[in-house]
């Protein structure tokens, strides 16, 4: 965006702040030199409009003015993740831990893992499809507690 828009699109913003400002200010400019404050329901109403209609315009304005705003707009408004042609038949939530068994008597170079269970539940779920293949990390990769 140039700066001639810029400056163009700050000069309608900072216009429009002071107009919609301007009614309810009087009020409390006047109100400061009144023995009995006025307060008429109507004009406080057209003065708390006029303060939200500022803030609500701006967005509008921004639209109308730069073509930026209304790309980051656009893809701010589809930002949804693209669907895949084909959806997965079915999900596994996958953990693995390892534990550490010596309190049984075992070896302590012994890991038992939660990822045979997986495998079991995934071969009665899955008896006829093509097998899940699930990749133990080598043991000198696995820390030792």
């Amino acid at each position: 965006m140039k700066a001639g828009k810029v400056t163009k699109m700050l000069a309608v913003v900072v216009i429009l702040f002071a107009l919609l400002w301007m009614p309810y200010r009087t009020l409390v400019v006047v109100n400061s030199f009144l023995k009995e404050a006025y307060l008429d329901t109507c004009f406080l109403l057209f003065c708390r409009l006029c303060i939200y209609m500022n803030s609500a315009i701006n967005p509008i304005i921004y639209n109308a003015m730069s073509q930026k705003f209304r790309a980051a707009f656009h893809k701010l408004c589809h930002c949804r993740p693209q669907r895949s042609e084909k959806p997965p038949a079915y999900s596994v939530a996958l953990t693995y831990s390892v534990i550490k068994e010596t309190s049984n008597g075992e070896s302590p170079d012994h890991y038992t893992t939660e990822l045979d269970d997986i495998r079991g539940a995934a071969e009665e779920l899955l008896p006829e499809r093509k097998r899940l293949c699930f990749k133990e990390p080598a043991k000198d990769t696995l820390a030792t507690a």
